[in-house]
């Protein structure tokens, strides 16, 4: 019975993306940090502790609103699977409302990377070297696909598969299909030499090589290939350095920047939310949309025309 314990256990754990759990742990041991400095219990806590312990994170450390709110869930699901009660009241989300409504904060995500921007990084990676097509590689498929840095590190050399119009992408599993049913996105050959997926791939394998593994591996000093995937923010430093060399401010981009400027490029070009979410793997519009409102906010007729 005490094995078959730590096997649900490890199993309850289980059904949270790996990332999720380490920013949890991390939020769990600040919390616990937290109690043990002001004389409460962090297992099990009371309703009253997370109140204070929220108004402090949100007050006296001046943390974003999106955080604190983390920082419950975190506190949430330790006890749940510890099997206590959750010790989240109303308290708390007055709390939240509160601050939320007095700062009325503005999400500030990385900057989508347009596709006039996307030319000029890749025509700016060196391709006299492994990394420079490496990173070439990462950033036109990162765009073409609109996958997640997460996504792009999983993928294998196996995943990729050159038809006749493009390539077919298999991802195996992502953030919104944690059980793993999979999809296949279709990347469309390009017409230019820079940017065309079919071309920009091929040129990276044939440097790569063909041995079962990881399709972005690692590239060391001296241009050698190892054999071991990059990191989330291993990919994040790749993007990085790409828009670097044509000088863009390295600070507002990222991994993330590939997929907000493929779904904002989707929209630019009129397709559909369907159509869109089909590329992004979005389960929903809404979150979808807060991508494209802006590449839309001009669509359609102008109320006012002719009256200004």
């Amino acid at each position: 019975m005490a094995a078959l314990r730590q096997r649900r256990d490890s199993l309850r754990r289980a059904t949270r993306a790996t990332r999720t759990m380490k920013a949890y742990s991390s939020d769990w041991r600040q919390f616990e940090s937290w109690c043990s400095l002001t004389g409460r219990d962090a297992f099990p806590a009371t309703i009253e502790t997370v109140s204070l312990y929220v108004t402090w994170l949100l007050t006296e450390r001046s943390r974003k609103v999106t955080t604190a709110e983390r920082h419950v869930s975190a506190v949430a699901h330790f006890h749940k699977i510890a099997g206590y009660p959750i010790p989240i009241g109303p308290d708390v989300r007055q709390v939240i409302t509160a601050v939320r409504r007095d700062r009325r904060e503005t999400p500030v995500g990385k900057a989508a990377i347009g596709v006039d921007e996307i030319l000029r990084i890749c025509k700016g990676c060196d391709a006299r070297t492994r990394i420079g097509v490496r990173d070439r590689a990462l950033v036109t498929l990162g765009f073409a696909t609109s996958l997640r840095g997460s996504e792009l590190c999983r993928l294998q050399l196996s995943d990729l598969s050159f038809e006749g119009r493009g390539i077919a992408v298999i991802i195996r599993y992502s953030k919104t299909d944690q059980e793993g049913r999979g999809r296949v996105i279709a990347v469309w050959a390009g017409k230019r030499a820079a940017t065309d997926p079919v071309r920009v791939m091929k040129s990276w394998i044939s440097r790569r090589g063909r041995w079962p593994g990881p399709l972005f591996c690692r590239v060391q000093t001296g241009d050698t290939i190892i054999r071991q995937p990059l990191s989330v923010e291993a990919v994040c430093e790749a993007v990085k350095r790409a828009v670097e060399r044509v000088g863009l401010d390295s600070a507002k981009y990222g991994s993330h920047s590939l997929r907000a400027g493929a779904v904002t490029a989707a929209a630019e070009l009129g397709r559909s939310d369907q159509e869109i979410m089909a590329l992004s793997g979005h389960k929903s519009a809404a979150v979808m949309k807060t991508y494209v409102r802006r590449a839309r906010v001009f669509a359609g007729r102008n109320p006012l025309a002719g009256v200004l």
